[in-house]
């Protein structure tokens, strides 16, 4: 008689331990900042902004605020392009089965890729905001002129919420279309069409007082945001970061990886 021994020790799974979230985290935010796009978007996005703001103060009144505030004109498109790259490399670089293979749960990913290019804005800004003082006291210097030192902490806080707010509707777009290429041209051409509507008519500056991102946060800007403001600017975020980033993420869970 052949007698077979059991083993009492129960079998692990791979999936029996759950990743802590603060580790998906933490691994999503190294993959971003040790690829080469990820840093050298942050570069190229820090460096433009200095550019356009050590110009603005140049031929400008060299103000503070209105430094820290002429960097939207690089920050509004580059912001959006970073949060879309942060979710869409991995779909064209073919790792994504690596990570859903650690991570079966896909939503789970998807909200933790959210961080990264937050705290890269968040660096972002505090850097530009560093530098707008150094920019001043340069220009005001080298021009012969006073310097205006005026700092708007509220017009300041709005204006990181304004980024934040831009590289979150990154993340959602490309979490929906999962195409680098294809959702920065959407975003450049959906500013380009929402300045259109709202210099069109009424009914168009209407419609983009309520939809378009770009309009409802102007007083988040302006550090003089109203209720009215407020449920404006929230509209605009469930359009374009909720709605896009619900969508897209029942997309990720049902999307079959190669």
């Amino acid at each position: 008689m052949i007698s077979r021994t059991v083993s009492t020790t129960p079998a692990i799974s791979v999936n029996s331990v759950s990743i802590p979230f603060h580790r998906l985290i933490d691994v999503e935010t190294r993959k971003f900042f040790d690829t080469l796009v990820g840093q050298m978007l942050t570069v190229v996005t820090i460096v433009l902004a200095i550019g356009i703001m050590t110009g603005f103060a140049w031929f400008m009144e060299p103000t503070v605020q209105g430094v820290i505030m002429i960097s939207g004109a690089v920050l509004s498109i580059l912001l959006p392009a970073m949060g879309i790259l942060a979710v869409t490399s991995e779909w064209s670089h073919g790792t994504a089965s690596t990570t859903f293979a650690l991570e079966p749960r896909r939503v789970r990913i998807v909200a933790a890729k959210l961080f990264p290019p937050v705290i890269a804005t968040a660096l972002t800004c505090a850097v530009l905001v560093g530098v707008a003082f150094v920019i001043i006291g340069a220009v005001a210097a080298a021009r012969g002129v006073a310097a205006d030192w005026t700092f708007d902490p509220a017009a300041t806080a709005g204006w990181f919420v304004v980024n934040v707010i831009l590289v979150l509707s990154g993340v959602a777009l490309g979490t929906l279309i999962l195409n680098a290429p294809a959702a920065i041209i959407f975003v450049v051409t959906s500013a380009m069409a929402w300045s259109l509507i709202a210099v069109s008519s009424t009914t168009g500056a209407a419609i983009a007082s309520w939809l378009d991102i770009g309009t409802t946060t102007t007083a988040l800007l302006d550090g003089r945001a109203t209720v009215d403001d407020l449920e404006r600017i929230a509209i605009s975020i469930t359009v374009w970061v909720l709605l896009p980033l619900i969508v897209g993420a029942v997309r990720v869970v049902r999307r079959e990886v190669r």
